[in-house]
């Protein structure tokens, strides 16, 4: 009698079933807009690293905007990104894009903050040299940070005035360097590594503000944080330590890398605006 009776629930369960997926109707996904994308911004906008440089920008096959143009219907339409272009000098790379851009993809702010000046300088007190100068710059950038909300705000604005129907993603920046191994003989560069990749947070954190005063203001804008994606590929400091850094690291072989992500790292940065862009 029991398994009568649960037999004809489970009858009763299964025609429900039927009955609703009969009345939804067959499932039918939106078809996938074909992405017309301008990628802006500096150095890391232009690829640089990803591969030979192509140009007087840096700009390059391995960057994330030629491998976005890679995914299914992603169209590079235009990369104005240069190599040390600033908010002001992204300003100027605004003619790129028009009604017809549907995506738009913008890194800049590290060149405001003279991060490149923060690395040299710590990389020099990483090889043994005096820490004061790295400290004094990491002072100055993350002192400095807070202050390019408001024309990076500006610019995002612009870009949406000029092309109004266009997803704009604008990305952070990696930490540069990996954590050193946890024991006690290497707490002091644990904080200098702390130290270095915290201009970054800081300059992370002034990117987001501004992307949240742009959208308060209409713009389509969202932030895309790259700093886990990049979560144990970072530059270590520990000889004979494994490590698989995603960036450039040899200053002499290949000074247009140095420092920059590697066609891996890219490979990261596209992945995590493609999430951001739900492809």
């Amino acid at each position: 009698m029991k398994r009568r009776i649960l037999a004809a629930l489970a009858a009763v369960a299964l025609g429900a079933v039927v009955l609703v997926a009969g009345a939804a109707g067959p499932v039918t996904a939106s078809p996938l807009l074909v992405a017309k994308h301008v990628a802006l911004g500096d150095s890391i906008a232009a690829g640089q690293g990803g591969g030979v440089p192509l140009d007087a920008c840096a700009r390059t096959d391995g960057g994330y905007a030629a491998q976005l143009d890679q995914a299914p219907k992603f169209n590079l339409l235009r990369n104005a990104g240069c190599s040390g272009a600033t908010i002001a000098d992204t300003m100027g790379q605004l003619s790129q894009v028009n009604r017809g851009t549907n995506v738009v993809t913008l890194t800049v702010g590290a060149n405001d903050l003279d991060l490149d000046q923060v690395y040299a300088a710590c990389a020099a007190a990483a090889a043994g040299g005096d820490p004061a100068p790295c400290l004094a710059a990491i002072q100055i950038a993350v002192g400095s940070a807070p202050g390019i909300v408001t024309p990076l705000s500006s610019l995002i604005a612009s870009v949406a005035q000029r092309s109004p129907n266009a997803t704009i993603v604008v990305t952070g920046y990696p930490h540069l360097l990996a954590a050193p191994p946890g024991a006690p003989q290497f707490a002091q560069l644990a904080a200098f590594v702390a130290a270095v990749n915290g201009a970054t947070d800081a300059l992370n954190a002034a990117i987001q503000g501004a992307v949240g005063a742009a959208a308060a203001g209409g713009a389509n804008v969202r932030y895309a944080d790259v700093v886990e994606a990049f979560a144990g590929h970072g530059v270590q400091l520990v000889p004979g330590v494994p490590s698989d850094p995603w960036f450039g690291i040899d200053p002499v072989g290949d000074p247009a890398g140095y420092l920059h992500p590697t066609y891996a790292g890219y490979t990261a940065y596209t992945e995590v605006i493609l999430g951001e862009l739900g492809r």
